[in-house]
């Protein structure tokens, strides 16, 4: 639920007037799909859908729906700063203008036209009226509407870890869906055909009713073209005749020097004047990848909206910090962009591979205590075959409890751990990992029991939350990593655990996600660098004693 309350006001209401639509797409489309079946159960399911889309809450809702989220695409397109869009943000708007041209001669025809002549049309009489002869057209339809909303389900749930661990069937099931809908219709369609051939008297709908509806649909599809038209030239008219003068310079620390107008949004501004500049949302205040550190002019800009101040409060964000797709500059601006967009000319990582991505995930540190002092005792490759015994075991433990290593720090490393259910689920599999890598640690001590002095002992920090996954450096060096203040707080209990000689040290955030019972186990408020106010932390001095703790 959290994914349905980001963002700005607008882009709720947009995010939910469309999946008001898509689904009474998605049941209208299986309920065409069942003409693989037989042309009795497309009647009977239609039979159900319609009990609820035409009632009077059904309509209402549905109506809403369609108005709102058209209307606020429409307003959308008419704000737009810039004609330089991405391609994914064309396709997504020519297939939005496709869809009224497409769908007003079949609502006329079998749905909102007949209502009005008040005809009863039955499943078989419409597919007789759709196939053969409206087929392709109405395929069109249904083709396009599938696209878009997919295309916004795919932009909304992207960062989400359990949409790309089941992208590959959900993928599956976008293809399958409207595969299956068109050859139920043509089956049911060519059903349909076959009995009205024998039926007695012909077809309940005459030849003069089938010209009003067609004189219906091409009085509809004449306002759709009009009204698209008019909705196009407006962007084109206000981006050529009545553009803003440019008056204000925004200067951006590493980069260019831009003259602006007033009015767009710093992100605007950025991709106008083809300024690189990352956004894995697209704009929409539900990721904090856009954000700049505001050097010179933050006294003069507006104070964060609602959709801004949430992601700034929840990132932990300093006051000088903002996101640029919500700030909207009047005046002169220095801004510092604190994640730089890859394959920027700037920083031409060859190869580098996908944007970076907004993720919940728990992190785990690791680090051999004293280990400098046996470093100073043994040669150098004596010191190389002990890292490589005690990384192997736990980089075992590690990925049979679901994570991965993300980066090895001298004599420690840092795993990663993502989970469909969240941060419940990756709590839960960094907690097997930290229970599996004592063990591994114990059998690490006895194969090296003639080479060491004293047993190798760890200490560990475990947090999790919010990040930014992506790949950070320049060039071949460039590599796949995690960054935010979850990761931050998860090295600083790495040190707590050394500071308090015991073996992890782990937020009460995760010990709650994981369902951890805590009886027995020690719990300390602590300062924690860079957090306001005590951070509860709960200090494990054995790991032994932490397996008989967990719930079943």
């Amino acid at each position: 639920m959290r994914l349905l309350w980001v963002g700005t006001w607008r882009d709720r209401l947009r995010l939910w007037s469309g999946l008001i639509l898509f689904t009474f797409a998605l049941t209208h489309f299986l309920n065409h799909a069942l003409g693989l079946w037989s042309l009795d159960a497309m009647t009977i399911a239609q039979s159900g859908r319609l009990a609820v889309t035409r009632s009077p809450p059904g309509t209402a809702l549905l109506v809403a729906a369609l108005l709102t989220h058209s209307a606020l695409a429409l307003w959308k397109l008419a704000h737009i700063p810039t004609a330089r869009l991405r391609g994914a943000e064309i396709a997504q708007g020519l297939s939005g203008f496709a869809i009224p041209l497409l769908l007003m001669p079949h609502l006329f025809e079998a749905g909102v036209g007949p209502r009005e002549l008040r005809i009863v049309v039955g499943y078989p009489s419409v597919l007789r009226l759709l196939w053969p002869s409206s087929f392709l057209w109405n395929s069109a339809l249904l083709l396009v509407v599938w696209v878009h909303g997919c295309m916004g389900l795919h932009y909304w749930l992207r960062g989400e870890a359990w949409f790309r661990r089941a992208s590959h069937g959900l993928a599956a099931l976008a293809a399958l869906i409207p595969a299956a809908a068109l050859a139920g219709v043509a089956t049911a369609g060519r059903e349909a055909a076959r009995l009205a051939e024998g039926a007695s008297p012909p077809a309940p709908l005459s030849l003069a009713l089938r010209v009003a509806l067609s004189a219906h649909a091409r009085e509809a599809s004449f306002i759709a073209y009009s009204i698209v038209a008019l909705c196009a030239a407006i962007p084109i008219l206000r981006l050529t005749l009545f553009r803003r003068p440019a008056r204000l310079s925004i200067v951006y620390t590493g980069g260019p020097t831009v003259a602006a107008a007033a009015g767009p949004t710093l992100l605007d501004i950025s991709r106008s004047h083809r300024v690189p500049h990352l956004s894995v949302c697209g704009g929409k205040a539900r990721c904090s990848t856009c954000r700049v550190r505001i050097i010179h002019g933050a006294d003069r800009l507006a104070p964060p909206n609602e959709a801004e101040n949430r992601l700034l409060r929840r990132i932990g964000a300093p006051a000088d910090v903002r996101l640029a797709c919500q700030i909207r500059p009047e005046h002169p601006l220095t801004v510092a962009r604190l994640l730089k967009p890859e394959g920027s000319a700037a920083h031409p990582a060859a190869g580098v591979g996908a944007a970076p991505v907004d993720r919940e995930a728990a992190i785990l540190f690791i680090d051999i205590r004293g280990f400098t002092k046996l470093s100073q005792a043994k040669l150098a490759y004596d010191i190389v075959h002990i890292l490589n015994s005690f990384f192997a075991g736990v980089g075992r433990s590690i990925e049979a409890a679901g994570g991965r290593v993300d980066k090895y720090i001298g004599d420690g490393l840092m795993a990663v751990f993502e989970h469909p259910e969240g941060l419940s689920g990756a709590a839960r599999a960094a907690i097997d990992a930290v229970i599996a890598i004592d063990r591994e640690l114990a059998d690490i001590n006895d194969q090296l029991v003639d080479e060491i002095a004293e047993p190798l002992r760890l200490a560990m920090g475990l947090h999790g939350g919010r990040l930014v996954m992506g790949r950070i450096g320049w060039g071949a060096a460039a590599l796949p990593t995690v960054i935010g203040p979850a990761v931050n707080v998860a090295s600083r209990l790495e040190s707590l655990a050394k500071a308090k000689d015991v073996e992890l040290a782990m937020s009460s955030e995760c010990v709650v996600a994981a369902g951890l019972a805590i009886g027995g186990l020690v719990i300390d408020d602590v300062d924690i660098r860079g957090l306001d106010g005590p951070f509860p932390v709960v200090l494990v001095a054995r790991i032994a004693d932490l397996a008989p703790g967990r719930n079943g």
